[in-house]
């Protein structure tokens, strides 16, 4: 049922601000991460910064509803739930992934898309809200049976919806199937060296972007209706190599939350030895400081997203090549601002 606004308007609202002055647009997108970016820079680009930050907030007051009709008939609001709310920042993590879908539905001429795209978003919704609640039951001490099977719910409805918007066939079939086993596989890995070792390697940093891709679902799913199939396999390592840049910035940010509950990530391999005799907020204050080994990270992440551009420019895909670009000027961003990389 088409009955939240916001949802209806979003893809609409996005193209109206991307087709009003296209280059202008992606200045705009890209002006908070620039190195040399000031006041003036910001306040040249207000308006369409301001349009955007509209079209989100439409998405935030959309999301809870949507959540309320899901769970109200179970006997509860999902909204109050600590499992969701520490995982609230998925949803604005999406947001801007959102937009970017939108302008490249309507680059790649998937019109019946985008005028489904409100059906796309609450499956999202639903998508975001499982696999976030599901990591938080896993990763506590005190798990909840009703939120682990309500998560499950939210997941199976997610697919449904999906389904729903771009055709059951076999590669989406098997696209969603490998999405889910992706996720699964990486929190049973992680949850069964808990305590003991990160499970991660060095030599694998792709790994980090696993549990993230149901995020891009959307974009993968499109590639059937594209006759493109035979890229899957490329795109899923693109997903994956920016996915897993994403991903090992958020460690950072959530590190003395991980080592709290005994989760050691890509970025605490190296450490092993006082890994265990340290206090965790001992253990964060010993990483931060260690500039050679921000230093090691910030190139692993430079070099798979190296790697995504170059994929992308072999299979002529300009428009997600952005979102990497963008991506690129966030880790940039991170790494000398908040880990005051020199």
């Amino acid at each position: 049922m088409k009955s939240n606004n916001a949802f209806l308007k979003f893809a609409p609202s996005i193209l109206k601000i991307y087709n009003q002055d296209k280059d202008t647009f992606w200045k705009a997108v890209m002006a908070p991460y620039l190195s040399d970016s000031n006041i003036l820079t910001m306040l040249r680009y207000r308006k369409i910064g301001k349009e955007l930050m509209v079209a989100f907030k439409g998405l935030d007051e959309n999301v809870k509803l949507e959540l309320i009709d899901f769970s109200a008939p179970l006997g509860f609001d999902i909204n109050n739930w600590n499992s969701l709310s520490v995982k609230s920042e998925y949803f604005k993590d999406a947001y801007p992934i959102f937009a970017f879908l939108v302008i490249w539905m309507e680059e790649e001429k998937l019109k019946d898309l985008i005028e489904n795209f409100d059906d796309i978003l609450k499956a999202a919704v639903f998508g975001i809200a499982g696999y976030g609640i599901l990591d938080v039951n896993v990763d506590g001490e005190d798990s909840s049976p009703v939120e682990i099977l309500t998560a499950q719910a939210l997941i199976s409805e997610y697919e449904n919806l999906l389904l729903n918007v771009f055709g059951v066939s076999e590669v989406n079939l098997d696209i969603l199937h490998r999405i889910r086993s992706l996720f699964l596989k990486a929190e049973i890995k992680e949850k069964s060296v808990r305590g003991k070792k990160s499970p991660y390697t060095l030599e694998k940093p792709i790994e980090c972007g696993f549990k993230a891709a149901h995020l891009l679902t959307p974009f993968m799913l499109s590639l059937d209706r594209l006759d493109k199939s035979d890229l899957i396999e490329d795109y899923f390592k693109v997903f994956s190599l920016f996915g897993a840049v994403i991903q090992i910035m958020d460690d950072w940010k959530d590190l003395e939350e991980d080592l709290e509950v005994g989760h050691y990530s890509y970025v605490t391999l190296g450490f092993e030895e006082p890994l265990h005799s340290k206090k965790p907020s001992q253990m964060a204050k010993i990483l931060k400081k260690d500039k050679i080994h921000i230093r090691k990270n910030y190139e692993t992440c430079k070099d798979m997203l190296d790697q995504s551009i170059s994929i992308l420019k072999d299979i002529n895909d300009p428009y997600l090549t952005r979102i990497v670009n963008v991506t690129e000027l966030r880790l940039d961003s991170f790494f000398h601002k908040d880990l005051k990389m020199p």
